[in-house]
């Protein structure tokens, strides 16, 4: 899938992005988990800084001039997909190994997958897909039976 570049992007209620691709696609995005706890990131917690917001003259990213921080389109739209429900983030993916006691080799067991394909998903590289995701729960449910 290829990620087009953004349209548009506006503010709202001091932590959300709306933003709309070129490909005609559009989500929200809430940046307030993911500022939280990051140190680089804390002066977006302020909602005067947070509205300042401009979409990148090339269209790849938003950023925040005023503070040097930006996020390209395919980041945004990854966390979009996250905060959906479409894509499962790194971290549910990382949990649910370690729940179930899983080494890399027994998660791309469980799931029918290489063991290079889970570091991908546990490192942050890829995007763990909605497949993935709806796998994992059915292991848990099968596990729980």
């Amino acid at each position: 899938m290829s990620i087009g570049r953004l349209e548009s992007a506006i503010t709202r209620n001091g932590s959300i992005l709306v933003l709309a691709w070129d490909d005609g696609w559009r989500a929200e995005v809430d940046l307030g988990p993911i500022v939280s706890g990051r140190p680089a990131l804390a002066s977006l917690g302020d909602p005067e800084v947070f509205n300042r917001i401009h979409l990148a003259e090339d269209g790849w990213s938003v950023e925040w001039p005023s503070c040097g921080i930006d996020f390209g389109a395919a980041q945004l739209r990854r966390w979009a997909d996250e905060q959906s429900g479409e894509a499962m983030p790194a971290t549910a993916f990382r949990g649910w190994m370690e729940r179930n006691h899983l080494t890399l080799d027994g998660a791309a067991e469980a799931l029918g997958l290489s063991r290079r394909t889970i570091a991908y998903y546990l490192s942050g590289e890829q995007p763990v897909p909605k497949t993935v995701m709806l796998a994992t729960e059915g292991y848990d449910k099968r596990q729980a039976a």
